[in-house]
């Protein structure tokens, strides 16, 4: 199959996963630095989900960045990811400098421990600006997660719709 063919394969498969995988509408966070998120924790929300393709190495995630760019390429056998499964590997693409620290939250706002990482890469053949580090994921329940990443200059977030 064609590179040109592999590439229009992927951003079908892409669209249908978000159309049969998108998140629904939870309510919006509150404004980073308010009283209610500092009291609660920021809110997941998929209102406005993160887009996810499908790419030759798998599907990938795009962060909304704060004076950075934020790529994931999730490594899964199956995807969409199914809740309860096993660990989720996602290598994550970030510009920006300074060391990066990782956060996940359920829908609930709820902070969830990373199964392990961030993990700095050397080097790999995921192609996306940035550096690269490696990071694992345990979805205990469905829903949206909204996934964080932190450095010393330059934020990103994402959302991540898991289903049952």
């Amino acid at each position: 199959m064609s590179r040109a063919a592999r590439t229009r394969r992927g951003v079908i498969v892409g669209a249908a996963i978000l159309a049969v995988a998108g998140c629904g509408g939870s309510p919006k966070a509150a404004a980073p630095g308010s009283a209610k998120a500092a009291a609660t924790g920021p809110k997941a929300s998929c209102a406005d989900p993160s887009p996810i393709v499908v790419v030759d190495q798998g599907p990938e995630i795009t962060g909304r960045g704060r004076g950075a760019q934020l790529h994931g390429l999730i490594m899964v056998p199956r995807y969409p990811i199914a809740a309860g499964r096993s660990t989720v590997k996602i290598v994550w693409r970030m510009t920006g400098s300074g060391p990066l620290k990782l956060a996940a939250y359920d829908a609930n706002g709820r902070r969830q421990r990373l199964a392990w990482g961030p993990e700095e890469h050397g080097g790999s053949n995921y192609r996306r600006p940035g550096d690269e580090w490696g990071s694992g994921y345990r979805f205990a329940r469905p829903g949206c997660y909204r996934l964080t990443a932190r450095r010393t200059v330059g934020s990103a977030e994402a959302w991540l719709r898991v289903r049952a």
